[in-house]
């Protein structure tokens, strides 16, 4: 059975599993941390009121904020639809 470890392509095949499951593993743990499967997305409200902020503090101009609270008006509009 130990003779079958000694052939290349064995252990070439035994490599690249053993790297596919650890990179799985790795993107798992990754995911943990970087909260992927908290779902902690930003609701449109909450994005207006940082782009109002932002456009207070001068970091973005006022046709900049219309343009993005119009879209964002439109894509609450049709998401309320469905």
């Amino acid at each position: 059975m130990l003779e079958i470890l000694n052939n290349p392509t064995v252990q070439a095949v035994l490599g690249i599993v053993v790297l596919c499951v650890l990179m799985a593993a790795g993107f798992y743990l990754v995911s943990i941390f970087r909260d992927y499967a908290a779902n902690d997305h930003q609701g449109a409200d909450d994005m207006l009121a940082n782009l109002r902020e932002m456009h207070l503090q001068g970091d973005i101009s006022e046709e900049e904020f219309r343009t993005i609270q119009a879209k964002t008006n439109l894509k609450r509009d049709v998401d309320s639809s469905n």
